[in-house]
């Protein structure tokens, strides 16, 4: 339940002073911070003039690593509502501010793509290939950006004995995999022969009860800068590392694209060709040196009170994690968050029957191109490869 007497915090050394000073003197409302010096000088392309005054981005859950490239454009200058669970400040220093939307719980469940069209001041939102092609005939969009390579989700288990190097292995094995009911992804690994639909429990409802009562003789779902961590570390039931194979190595989907609505891509491409490199450069920045921001998401959930739980240590995890297992990196053309089109039009060949078993009528002729672009990345910008 909100609460009308919280208030946004302001974030950084400078704003504290400030924020302390609004409240002695009876202030509702805090006000920015000056930008932190780091976005200011590293993210300065003059946007004022080709894209709306706060741009804002739905994200579809809590503040977390994988969305560290958004807070590393503001830094710790910007403002936390705990009312609406957004974080607002100057886009560096390009003229304009960001507004990072958090979602899931935060939006009542709704997928940003829905948000989008129905709230005409976001100009960009979160999405993944899956509901990128589920939404193209009712709410197409064009994603513009992924930061993310690979799929997060991974197939985790705790038996000692076990030692499976593929989906296919599980399968083979006949252990039951426990996961969420409906999920598409399933549907397509069932379909490709990857999975047995009689070794699926879709009775998961995402606690350990079970694979702890099990010893962890079960295979779940879960994510990799997650459930990897937490079970060794947050869940004192199991207590010790537990060992997953990577969806992502046989389901190719994006799972983390930046979309614009498909009607709004001709009147914004002037601020996107601008916008998109700052986006691809606050990424690797992000994710070569993530401490400052890290602590900025901390500061974030910690003024959000109480709605979300983060840690210091889940957060150098998910970036050493991702890094690793190539979660995170950059596309086939050595370009940091671009798209694979042939990897794009596999996909939708893939998931178009599992998303019709669901009754879900996929737009006829859907390509890549539909769905995804890389005409405003700068070829430039890559993340270091990794050894």
């Amino acid at each position: 339940m909100h609460h009308k007497s919280r208030r946004a915090v302001v974030l950084g050394a400078v704003a504290l002073t400030a924020s302390l000073a609004a409240c002695s003197a009876g202030e509702e409302a805090a006000q920015p911070a000056k930008p932190a010096s780091t976005a200011a000088a590293r993210y300065a392309t003059p946007l004022a003039d080709v894209c709306p005054s706060t741009v804002s981005l739905q994200l579809p859950w809590w503040p977390q690593s994988e969305y560290g490239w958004a807070y590393q454009l503001i830094g710790p200058g910007g403002v936390a509502d705990p009312e609406t669970y957004r974080y607002t400040g100057p886009l560096g220093n390009t003229g304009v501010d960001l507004e990072i939307r958090s979602g899931g719980p935060a939006l009542g469940g709704e997928l940003p793509l829905a948000t989008l069209y129905k709230d005409d001041d976001v100009l960009l939102g979160q999405t993944t290939t899956e509901d990128s092609i589920a939404g193209a005939a009712e709410h197409p969009s064009v994603s513009v950006f992924t930061f993310e390579q690979k799929s997060p989700l991974v197939f985790f288990w705790g038996a000692d004995d076990w030692d499976f190097q593929t989906i296919s292995d599980i399968r083979d094995a006949g252990v039951t995999l426990q996961a969420f009911e409906g999920a598409t992804y399933l549907d397509v690994l069932t379909a490709k022969g990857l999975l047995e639909p009689g070794q699926i429990d879709g009775g998961y409802d995402g606690t350990p009860a079970r694979f702890v009562a099990e010893d962890g003789r079960i295979v779940s779902q879960g994510i990799i800068t997650s459930e990897v961590y937490s079970y060794e570390h947050d869940i004192p039931a199991w207590d010790k590392p537990v060992k997953y194979v990577k969806v992502g190595d046989e389901y190719e989907a994006y799972h983390s694209e930046v979309a614009i609505r498909s009607d709004k891509l001709d009147e914004n491409r002037a601020c996107l060709e601008k916008l998109v490199p700052l986006l691809q450069q606050a990424a690797v920045d992000y994710w070569t040196d993530p401490a400052s921001t890290n602590q900025v998401l901390l500061d974030v959930v910690d003024a959000f009170e109480g709605a979300w739980q983060l840690s210091a240590g889940l957060n150098d995890f998910a970036v050493e994690v991702a890094l690793k297992e190539g979660i995170v990196a950059n596309g086939p053309d050595h370009v940091f968050g671009s798209h694979d089109p042939a990897r794009l039009d596999r996909f939708i060949a893939d998931v178009s029957p599992a998303l019709a078993r669901q009754g879900i009528a996929v737009k006829e002729g859907l390509t890549s191109s539909d769905i995804a672009t890389n005409e405003f990345l700068d070829p430039s910008i890559a993340l270091p490869e990794q050894p």
